[in-house]
């Protein structure tokens, strides 16, 4: 090859293969999406909460009750029906007569299609070639409806319509856009959009409109974040906890506004012609380096899982008491076992959050038995594999205390049936007096 001869320019190359993989990426999501709107309910990681709050609003909306703001069903009585997801639960609410159950399932899917959509409409930028592909394949959006993410993904839509509209000073729909996404998640939208608006600042010649307008979209949060902020799994949880809850999951969540923006700078700023499928390159390696961090491999196998059905079998006995408080602690079912103890007309001692759930050994049998009387529990049910799987002495104490017999701190407990399945405990309340003091 003579040295001296021109090189032939690959950019037309590169942008034909861009559009090649930005047709297989689309066909991956159709295949992705399609596959989940197969089930009536699709069990993940975090899609059951949807469906059992979607429920319970619907019940009360259609029965002439209106709109609950508490749910005494869940979190001993204390828990509110909106801890997050006014927005897509209430309208899910609205649809569920027509569709059922998978209600959720269809607005899980149409709210992955408006996040892509409204990346899209906010940059521009990107709706090309291998930009469009590095959107597809960024690891909170491949993530997000698959462990099924509902009320963020829609909180993520908004405020994604939000910086859109501003992007074109279209101030209004911005306020309202971005106030109702940080409304519908509070704890995760409302913290990014305000570090977004200071990121911001520096390079925004209406920084006092802009500082205003954020002030404004606030208000919408506020009983939305009065909420978070006093619901029973926020007030129980510790300090620690919640750190650790919030910093695990702002960060990967986050990137499904924060990849869009840095692609638009690299698009501004680098200019290498490999520097697409460079990116979209590294992008594909972050999804398999977060892959098992996010629970991916079990949300993964959701695509083909059906609902497990055997705590139905176990509402349809005469050993279940309808209207009891239950203490559930089961693995590997994506908690759809407490959506149908719900839906027989059982009570639950917590959340569908894992830290209201309480997952943890206790010192001794009396701080345990006044942890189940704080929580008002009239049944303990354990699962096959709970011990193994979180190691707790929780089913040990339950023992110690059915083998003593006696009360303690005013309650005692009893063995009522062991199967394959399941241990079941009563707890008895004996009348004693308890402390004045709930210490957990």
């Amino acid at each position: 090859m003579d040295p001296g001869a021109p090189v032939e320019d690959a950019s037309p190359l590169i942008d034909r293969l861009g559009n090649i993989a930005l047709i297989g990426a689309g066909l991956a999501w159709v295949m992705v999406l399609g596959r989940i709107l197969t089930h009536r309910i699709y069990v993940s990681h975090d899609t059951v909460i949807n469906y059992a709050h979607v429920w319970y609003t619907s019940e009360s909306l259609w029965h002439g009750r209106g709109l609950p703001v508490r749910m005494p069903a869940l979190g001993h009585g204390e828990a509110f029906t909106f801890p997050y997801g006014f927005l897509p639960w209430s309208v899910g609410a609205l649809l569920r007569p027509v569709f059922g159950d998978w209600t959720v399932t269809l607005m899980l899917v149409l709210v992955t299609v408006a996040v892509i959509a409204a990346t899209f409409w906010a940059f521009p930028e990107l709706r090309r070639g291998w930009w469009a592909v590095a959107v597809l394949v960024e690891p909170a959006i491949v993530s997000s409806p698959i462990i099924g993410q509902l009320p963020f993904l829609t909180g993520a839509a908004l405020l994604l319509l939000g910086i859109g509209a501003w992007r074109r000073d279209r101030r209004i729909m911005a306020v309202l856009a971005v106030g109702l996404a940080q409304a519908t998640h509070p704890a995760i939208v409302l913290p990014l959009a305000g570090a977004l608006v200071v990121a911001w600042l520096p390079w925004e010649p209406r920084r006092r409109s802009l500082v205003l307008h954020y002030a404004i979209s606030l208000v919408f949060a506020l009983p939305a974040l009065w909420i978070v902020l006093n619901a029973p799994v926020f007030e129980e949880a510790s300090v620690a906890t919640k750190t650790f809850g919030f910093v695990g999951t702002i960060a990967p969540r986050s990137l499904v506004i924060l990849v869009p923006i840095g692609l638009v700078l690299l698009q501004r700023n680098w200019q290498p012609q490999w520097r697409g499928p460079a990116l979209c390159s590294a992008l594909v390696l972050a999804n398999v380096f977060m892959w098992g961090p996010l629970g991916m491999p079990w949300a993964w196998k959701g695509l083909d899982r059906q609902p497990d059905t055997r705590m139905v079998a176990f509402t349809d006995s005469d050993e279940f008491v309808p209207g009891a408080t239950y203490r559930v602690l089961r693995i590997a079912d994506g908690k759809i076992g407490m959506y149908q103890l719900l839906r027989g007309g059982g009570r639950l001692d917590s959340e569908f959050f894992p830290e209201s759930i309480h997952r943890r050994s206790w010192a001794t049998t009396d701080a345990y038995a006044r942890f189940l009387q704080g929580r008002q529990v009239d049944f303990v049910m354990i699962w096959r594999g709970y011990d193994r799987r979180f190691e707790t002495n929780e089913h040990a104490l339950l023992r110690e205390l059915v083998v003593s017999g006696g009360c303690t701190d005013g309650l005692r407990i009893e063995h009522v049936t062991s199967t394959d399945e399941f241990d079941l405990y009563r707890v008895v309340d004996c009348g004693v007096q308890p402390g004045a003091a709930l210490s957990v």
